[in-house]
């Protein structure tokens, strides 16, 4: 591109290094001369010619404006998997925190010379898809991969679908990247060099939920509006759009940018505390699910919502009001790896449904299903027997009884009646 601003579409790609900020002073100027050299090498070896690219650095990545026409195909083909190599060779005896990770991302559109680099919407499309939520994850989800490489649906529908690159479209995964706060949306097609590709699917498809009320075909007036748009609020995103009756089973698609770790986690809680300030003897199954089709994410959800384990615990009093049910999928990629609220030891898969865990929010354990039982009438009786519990990384359940004690650590649950 010409330095008087002159119209001119060039290749932009965006490099960026896996948690920089956590290494002190020395580790930070030797990441930064391997980063170079990484780059530039494997440029090289992929038939480029990095002397001829407009870099812009920023300490932990760089942006770098890439004005030969011809390059596209080779920087998606070769030069990913050269620089994949080099970072094997490169982290290969370094301890796991050491390693020079990177997250590489390529767009194209107008970038104009500007004096502190490059302006204009396409070099910020680039940053921020390699920046993205979901890219970040991978590489934690995905702890022995040296790379990821995300390109613009651009980039992927000009390149990648008409086969002028040795990357092939079985290569990719579609994400949907989305950062609210900073107002980009976004198609973006990832790829992890070695990672299965049934993983990365997993890891990137349309979240959905799934929501089954207890005696009830359909949810009672009012708690979308006043439990379900809320609880997404709580956590920095707008309320659901599209949901869909299946049954007795609601179901909606999640909105998009909101991390798996905080929709098992953080959310449920949310959903859990307006629901009781709302609708104190609602109870309800809860499905997550996720897929790449967002339809079949939805009726997955649906599925696990209204599934016969989750109906079980749902008739029984003592089950507990609120049922989380998540694919194996989600159980594997997400909720294993824990996370605030998310409490993976918590979960169970039930004997009579493969495929699927359960959890009974407030139980460490969830309880075995029993036969439906109608809840007494107030002051009938003895006092309702107490199970206090527990939650972290080593839960306990405290014991059943009758307590009188006037305090007692973590939450109570009253078998036989609504809390």
């Amino acid at each position: 591109m010409a330095d008087d601003g002159q119209f001119s579409r060039t290749l932009l790609l965006a490099v960026d290094a896996w948690r920089y900020g956590t290494r002190d002073d020395l580790q930070q100027r030797d990441l930064q001369r391997a980063l170079a050299t990484a780059v530039r090498e494997s440029a090289t070896r992929g038939g480029l010619d990095p002397e001829r690219w407009q870099r812009q650095d920023a300490g932990d990545g760089l942006l770098s404006v890439i004005t030969d026409g011809s390059a596209e195909p080779q920087v998606i083909g070769s030069f990913v998997r050269e620089l994949d190599d080099w970072l094997g060779r490169y982290n290969h005896d370094l301890r796991p925190q050491a390693r020079l990770r990177l997250r590489v991302a390529v767009h194209h559109g107008v970038a104009i010379p500007a004096d502190l680099g490059h302006a204009g919407a396409a070099p910020v499309h680039v940053c921020r898809l390699r920046d993205a939520r979901a890219v970040r994850e991978l590489l934690e989800v995905f702890p022995e991969a040296n790379l990821v490489f995300v390109v613009s649906e651009a980039i992927f529908e000009g390149s990648v679908r008409p086969r002028h690159t040795s990357l092939s479209v079985r290569d990719f995964t579609r994400a949907e990247v989305a950062e609210p706060a900073k107002e980009f949306f976004a198609t973006a097609w990832v790829h992890v060099p070695g990672a299965p590709g049934h993983r990365v699917v997993s890891q990137l498809g349309a979240w959905a939920v799934g929501l089954r009320f207890a005696g009830a075909a359909a949810p009672p007036p009012g708690f979308f509006e006043q439990v379900v748009g809320p609880s997404f609020e709580a956590v920095g995103m707008p309320a659901p759009e599209g949901a869909e009756s299946s049954g007795e089973v609601l179901s909606f698609r999640v909105p998009a940018g909101l991390s798996g770790t905080v929709l098992t986690g953080v959310w449920l809680e949310h959903l859990r505390e307006k629901a009781d300030a709302h609708f104190r003897g609602v109870r309800l199954a809860v499905g997550i699910a996720r897929d790449p089709d967002p339809a079949a994410a939805g009726a997955e959800a649906a599925g696990l919502a209204g599934s016969e384990p989750a109906g079980r615990l749902l008739a029984t009093a003592a089950g507990g009001r609120f049922v989380i049910v998540v694919s194996e999928q989600v159980y594997d990629t997400v909720v294993s790896r824990g996370g605030r609220f998310v409490f993976p030891e918590s979960y169970r898969c039930p004997e009579a449904a493969a495929g699927c865990r359960l959890r009974v929010l407030g139980h460490s354990i969830p309880p075995e299903a029993g036969p439906p039982q109608d809840p007494p009438a107030a002051g009938a009786g003895s006092p309702p027997a107490i199970t206090a519990t527990t939650h972290g990384d080593h839960s306990t359940a405290i014991g059943h009884g009758t307590f009188t004690a006037p305090f007692i650590m973590g939450d109570l649950h009253q078998h036989g009646r609504d809390r």
